[in-house]
């Protein structure tokens, strides 16, 4: 484990600055932050032994990248932060997370959870993956991360407005689910269309975009027969 730090240092370090750079543009309450950031730290690590049973992946780079993706909804191993609602009860209550049916809309308490979980994750991202390829599963990883971080008494909370959870088109997020398997699959990026934003575009704008995807599938096509017929069988001349 001793070469993890030094060769993912400088991605973990670019994709701190743009979480810092996306999540500034919101309003976010650090009280928020400090009040969830235990039960976020055990979600965190439920959701990384889940997704790492079902990866079936033990090795060190492929973990990495799943801690990595563990605090964002751009990457399929954060979504989870934005299934959760942050809800008070009563006028004085402690502000505890609620899952939903589905994933919601990203707003300023979603963002909370991300920082939440972002804070938590900062220079423990060592000592998850070495959980998480040791298979202890989620009691270590609580233990080991989220121990200290729960130990600590937020002080009381005050001038707490609730933001409504608004839930996305759950055919939209299947959609977009299936986008995100396709770039995997394939290396290639592909743009999904939101219904508003096909809505808004004239009848050029669509075609101009069908015509666009039926040129690249039609390179991703001539790309996989060229590397078909790369490894296709040799023959050899002899003299």
């Amino acid at each position: 484990m001793g070469g993890f730090a030094g060769l993912r240092a400088p991605r973990l370090a670019i994709a701190a600055f743009l979480a810092a750079c996306w999540l500034s543009a919101a309003e976010v309450s650090k009280d928020v932050v400090e009040h969830v950031k235990c039960q976020v730290c055990e979600l965190a690590m439920e959701h990384a032994v889940s997704h790492a049973e079902e990866s079936k992946s033990k090795d060190e780079d492929s973990l990495a990248d799943l801690v990595d993706g563990l605090c964002t909804i751009k990457k399929k191993e954060g979504k989870w932060t934005a299934h959760y609602d942050v809800v008070r009860r009563g006028s004085d209550g402690p502000l505890t997370l609620e899952r939903q049916s589905n994933i919601g809309k990203c707003k300023s308490e979603c963002l909370a959870i991300q920082r939440a979980c972002a804070s938590i994750l900062k220079n423990k991202e060592e000592t998850m993956v070495s959980v998480l390829m040791s298979g202890k599963g989620k009691s270590e990883l609580k233990k080991k991360v989220c121990k200290k971080v729960c130990s600590k008494k937020p002080a009381p909370i005050k001038d707490w407005v609730d933001e409504p959870f608004w839930m996305r088109d759950p055919k939209e997020v299947e959609a977009e689910d299936r986008v995100e398997k396709m770039q995997a699959e394939t290396g290639q990026k592909f743009k999904m269309w939101s219904r508003d934003e096909i809505s808004s575009m004239s009848q050029a704008d669509i075609e101009l975009e069908a015509a666009k995807d039926a040129l690249g599938a039609q390179r991703r096509e001539s790309q996989l027969q060229r590397e078909a017929e790369d490894k296709g069988p040799r023959v050899s001349h002899e003299l």
